[in-house]
């Protein structure tokens, strides 16, 4: 009896000494080597409070100055921005309470003459000009002839002035690449609860404002 005493003694002591040394141990480990990727892990940015008050202050202007707009545009969203704002307006389901307008500026243009009816006529009429001194031409698919591509308005008018002196007649110039300048895009009737989302999305698009507009008269049908 005292000797099975003994061994239910021993049992004990050893169970208590495991369980003491396991929990000293699961106190020493180092819970760091279980990340993963733990060097890669990087704050992205916190807005200080400071900044999170001053914007929202100018949220709640924006929005307390166009409550009650019947129509409200966002313009100056640039060609990169293009994107983010059409999926942002997507996401709004606005339908057709929401239109939008391309705004193009001209980057390039050019002197020419008027597309010719034919292009045996066009040939005629580029013979013609070089024999005039014209030499760099092309007869272009529309039967239009390229006289020369300019970067500016004023550079256009200064060459065809050129061809005219050497007595070249029916050239022109005008428009020739255009390029986005800016989206425009137009919501009808928005409530607060849009015009604080648009407000947000203007934030974002840098460059970009919010003013309340007449609403365009629908197009006859």
């Amino acid at each position: 009896m005292s000797r099975f005493l003994f061994f239910v003694l021993l049992l004990a002591a050893l169970a208590l000494g495991a369980h003491l040394w396991l929990s000293e141990q699961a106190q020493k480990a180092d819970f760091s080597l279980r990340e993963r990727n733990a060097n890669d892990v990087r704050i992205v940015g916190v807005t200080p409070p400071g900044l999170a008050a001053q914007r929202a202050e100018e949220s709640r202007r924006t929005v307390q100055g166009l409550t009650g707009a019947a129509c409200v545009e966002m313009s100056g969203v640039t060609a990169a921005d293009a994107q983010r704002a059409r999926d942002a307006f997507t996401s709004m389901q606005l339908g057709d309470r929401m239109t939008e307008r391309r705004v193009d500026e001209v980057t390039r243009y050019w002197v020419y003459i008027p597309a010719a009816p034919n292009r045996r006529t066009a040939e005629a009429t580029a013979a013609q000009l070089r024999k005039q001194g014209v030499a760099e031409l092309s007869v272009r698919p529309d039967n239009a002839i390229s006289l020369g591509v300019f970067s500016t308005e004023e550079a256009s008018r200064r060459f065809l002035a050129t061809l005219e002196a050497k007595g070249v007649a029916n050239a022109e110039y005008g428009p020739f690449a255009r390029d986005l300048r800016e989206l425009v895009f137009l919501v009808r009737e928005p409530d607060t609860e849009l015009l604080a989302r648009l407000a947000l999305l203007q934030r974002e698009l840098g460059g970009s404002q919010l003013r309340a507009v007449a609403c365009p008269v629908p197009e006859a049908k």
